[in-house]
């Protein structure tokens, strides 16, 4: 049990869990370490294929040779969803360890998130965050993105969606079917 948070579902992302500040939470304040098995680059890239297919992202990048994989030996800090709104941020101290900060005061009942930064966007993973600087796909602010690419992903992704029934039911589609009413 963390004093910071509660774990239940996501408002932003119905059918996923979420993290909810249990009280205020100050600017600043560091709210949870990222916590999981520490594991080589070659294990990561495996595992992360088989977390796409359940459309998990509890994979972090710790360092150049190393990630945190929270579905091993992983804490709550995992439920702590994107947005491209965040109220919290993830800061790596010395390539050895992630903690989940608040960048901004968070109020009692608030749903902590953070920008998960990817460096380009993955098909399999649209953004659902609903911020009004939604950038539709989760990936770093910095990212831009080329005439058409959007569509391209999307494109991608019914693909992706064609070629694998089981992702149909992994749990980022889900999501995203349930909060655009198909379900």
């Amino acid at each position: 049990m963390n004093d910071w948070f509660i774990v239940r579902e996501s408002k932003m992302l119905p059918g996923v869990k979420g993290a909810f500040a249990l009280r205020d939470i100050p600017k600043g304040t560091q709210i949870i370490q990222y916590k999981g098995k520490i594991i080589s680059k070659q294990i990561s890239d495996t595992r992360a294929d088989n977390h796409r297919k359940k459309g998990e992202l509890w994979i972090f990048t710790l360092s150049d040779k190393y990630d945190i994989d929270a579905s091993r030996q992983g804490n709550d800090a995992r439920f702590i969803n994107h947005s491209c709104a965040p109220n919290c941020e993830a800061v790596n101290y010395d390539d050895e360890e992630i903690w989940i900060e608040a960048i901004q005061h968070i109020k009692k009942g608030e749903e902590l998130t953070y920008d998960y930064g990817f460096t380009e966007p993955d098909e399999a993973y649209p953004c659902l965050c609903g911020a009004p600087n939604c950038r539709e796909w989760i990936v770093s602010a910095e990212y831009i993105f080329k005439k058409g690419e959007k569509e391209e992903l999307k494109r991608k992704q019914q693909e992706l969606l064609k070629e694998n029934k089981t992702l149909e039911n992994a749990t980022h589609f889900k999501t995203e079917k349930k909060k655009n009413g198909k379900l």
